[in-house]
């Protein structure tokens, strides 16, 4: 389902930032936390939201440092390492810059507004066990070496670099973490760290959202969904209740199997319930569908639960970890024979 994390994308300046910053951030892909250190976890939340501006209306956390104790971070790496090309990119990176985001980076945690696509506002925050500023200055590195222009500015005191025709920019916040952000956003960061200005936490809605979200599992969401979002998914027969939803909020657990928990918050309870239905409908023709017979997908469906809960949809997904690696296997073996 789209949201409006998904316009982030959609933003020049902001894919700009990412495929830089992708150099840096294979790890990103999949997800992990710690509620007890500053750079990862719950805590990290806490102080990511008073780095970012009031007008926030989406948040996007993954937590990297946990995922090096899952199973799955394992088979990313394995399958990472087959890339020659990538790995000898990714190679050349730890060596010229002396750091290795795969072992050093703890957390990512990504903030837009829900016009997005219009003010191509953005920040992502990254926390781990490097220092800030050497982690700026190979961004800056790197970018020169692929040819990417890059441009250097001052605000109260902290050096910003943009890069890229379409510019992001990236600053150093003291000894807390980087900021990679859109022009106007990099600098509202540096000044609510210093406390000038309404950070999210005054941004009521979000915040009642992040505290019934486990932020402490490895990835987690809360965000408003825009009108004409909602409007075009709900165009679709099969999802016309969600044309009143107004909000999405979850998260996800990889260290022992997979656990999901996703909420849907719509106008009515008629229409969290009608959503449930079709839900359910849908599940009930997957699980007679022969051709998830005949490749043994059909138990997985088992593990998905639906369920309405006054004006909310929710969502829940629960496997331990012999369903997950079944479950990659087959679509691993899937996509073999596609190919």
């Amino acid at each position: 389902m789209s949201s409006p994390v998904c316009s982030l994308t959609s933003s020049p300046a902001a894919r700009r930032g990412f495929s830089v910053s992708a150099a840096l951030l294979l790890s990103s892909v999949l997800i992990g936390g710690s509620g007890c250190n500053r750079t990862s976890g719950t805590s990290a939340a806490k102080d990511d939201l008073h780095m970012i501006p009031k007008e926030t209306d989406v948040v996007f956390m993954v937590n990297v440092k946990q995922a090096r104790k899952s199973p799955l971070w394992d088979k990313f790496v394995e399958k990472f390492n087959q890339d020659a090309k990538a790995k000898a990119d990714y190679d050349e990176v730890v060596k010229k810059c002396q750091l290795d985001p795969l072992k050093q980076l703890d957390s990512l945690f990504v903030a837009v507004p829900s016009n997005v696509t219009d003010s191509k506002d953005f920040a992502v925050i990254l926390r781990g066990s490097f220092a800030p500023e050497k982690f700026v200055t190979c961004m800056q590195t790197v970018a020169k070496d692929k040819g990417e222009p890059v441009s250097e500015s001052d605000h109260n005191g902290h050096k910003i670099y943009g890069v890229g025709k379409q510019s992001s920019f990236i600053t150093a916040i003291g000894k807390k973490g980087v900021v990679l952000a859109s022009g106007d956003w990099v600098k509202r960061a540096i000044d609510l760290d210093a406390g000038k200005g309404e950070n999210a936490t005054k941004n009521g809605p979000l915040v009642d959202m992040i505290k019934r979200t486990k932020t402490s599992d490895s990835l987690w969401w809360a965000g408003m969904v825009p009108a004409q979002v909602s409007e075009r998914l709900g165009s679709n027969p099969q999802l016309q209740p969600v044309r009143s939803l107004r909000s999405v909020s979850g998260s996800i657990e990889i260290v022992k199997g997979l656990d999901l928990h996703a909420v849907l918050d719509l106008g009515s309870d008629g229409e969290a319930a009608q959503l449930k239905d079709k839900a359910t409908e849908q599940l009930t023709g997957l699980r007679n569908l022969p051709a998830l017979k005949m490749i043994g997908m059909v138990g997985f469906l088992d593990t998905v639960k639906v369920s309405s809960q006054k004006s909310s949809f929710v969502i829940d997904v629960s496997m331990n970890q012999q369903q997950v690696d079944d479950l990659m296997n087959r679509l691993s073996g899937l996509a073999q024979q596609m190919r």
